[in-house]
């Protein structure tokens, strides 16, 4: 494993996944039903999507 794989995080798997669908921050924070300030949070790291909703975003972010 590389270093650049070492450092991918939640935020940026959230990010980069989202980004690939094509989608805003916006429109999947209303397809999880939370705020765009809080997946901003998420991508940014600041803090994580509890369990549950952790699988709710793998199922719409199809992972």
């Amino acid at each position: 494993m590389n270093q650049e794989q070492t450092n991918i995080t939640t935020g940026k798997q959230i990010r980069h996944l989202r980004t690939q669908l094509g989608m805003t921050q916006e429109e999947l924070a209303g397809e999880l039903n939370v705020t765009r300030q809080a997946l901003s949070n998420w991508e940014r790291d600041v803090n994580e999507p509890d369990l549950n909703m952790w699988q709710i975003v793998k199922f719409k972010l199809n992972i």
